[in-house]
């Protein structure tokens, strides 16, 4: 205790000593120096310039002198192009309110199939993946990922008024429900041997003619997908379970993918995503497709 308070009180003197040496004329000089360096520029509340940041690598200043390209497939609602022809999409929106928090004016779509997205970030063919490709252990071996965005994982979709009074996991025993062919939901249920029925389906035409029907008492969907597509339809008479706990995890977050070597741009579009998380941005983004806030972030004790 007495070494410790020793070695405080002699780093606190020189401490003293250093400030003591910086004449208030020094650090007027100081600040007179910064502000002049940025003038009129917008900073991040967090402290990133996007006008004047350099970072380590240059990859920032880069694509703000020379534009950007962002890799994305056409698929409602996530990317596509609306019928006046602009590119929209809840992921395209976001992706370009973070470039203009970063003062990257310049982009241009690339479009390509969805097993073209990771390898078109190594090859150099895209910049950024406008279309949200999930974290998994192979993938972060050869590219990264921005910080995180906003979450979504399964949902719970029942006919309007929740006849079968379906709200949990727990609640699926005994009844018929539906899934996304292919999915890791189905996966999930069908570990289960206390359903009534599962069926599996490829279309969500076909899936809300099921459940408007009564065949099914439930579907459990991807959130995101799945509201999207009710918000393009909003007569069905189908409805999302409000007070449904997911069963997914945090891999379910989204990130947007770039190059390893781009290590400064992931750091100022990470921080402008981080921004509009905090000022409302991607909440009001998302709303404008059905999603809330509920998907800003994991529900804690998540699991399956």
């Amino acid at each position: 205790m007495t070494d410790r308070l020793s070695f405080t009180r002699r780093g606190f003197v020189r401490l003293a000593a250093l400030a003591g040496s910086l004449t208030l004329s020094g650090l007027s000089g100081l600040t007179t120096r910064v502000a002049a360096a940025m003038p009129n520029s917008r900073a991040f509340a967090n402290g990133i310039d996007p006008v004047h940041y350099v970072g380590g690598d240059g990859s920032y200043a880069r694509y703000a002198k020379d534009g950007i390209r962002l890799g994305l497939i056409e698929a409602f609602p996530v990317n596509y192009t609306d019928s006046n022809g602009q590119r929209t999409g809840w992921n395209t929106d976001l992706v370009l309110a973070a470039l203009d928090r970063a003062s990257i004016s310049k982009y241009e779509f690339v479009e390509g199939p969805w097993e073209s997205m990771v390898p078109g970030v190594q090859s150099g063919r895209f910049d950024v993946l406008a279309s949200d490709v999930h974290v998994t252990p192979p993938r972060v071996q050869i590219i990264d990922f921005t910080a995180p965005v906003f979450w979504y994982g399964d949902a719970l979709f029942v006919p309007a008024g929740n006849p079968a009074n379906v709200h949990s996991w727990a609640d699926l025993a005994g009844k018929r429900v539906g899934v996304g062919l292919g999915v890791n939901y189905q996966e999930w249920l069908q570990k289960r041997d206390d359903l009534g029925e599962l069926f599996a389906y490829k279309d969500q035409t076909e899936t809300a003619a099921e459940l408007i029907s009564g065949r099914i008492d439930a579907y459990i969907a991807e959130d995101a997908n799945f509201t999207g597509f009710l918000k393009q339809n909003p007569t069905l008479a189908i409805e999302s379970v409000p007070d449904y706990v997911p069963q997914s995890d945090l891999a379910d977050w989204t990130r947007f993918g770039v190059r390893k070597d781009d290590r400064d741009l992931n750091n100022v579009l990470s921080r402008a995503f981080e921004e509009m998380l905090i000022d409302g941005t991607t909440l009001s983004i998302l709303k404008k497709y059905g999603l809330g806030e509920r998907n800003l972030f994991a529900i804690p004790g998540m699991s399956r």
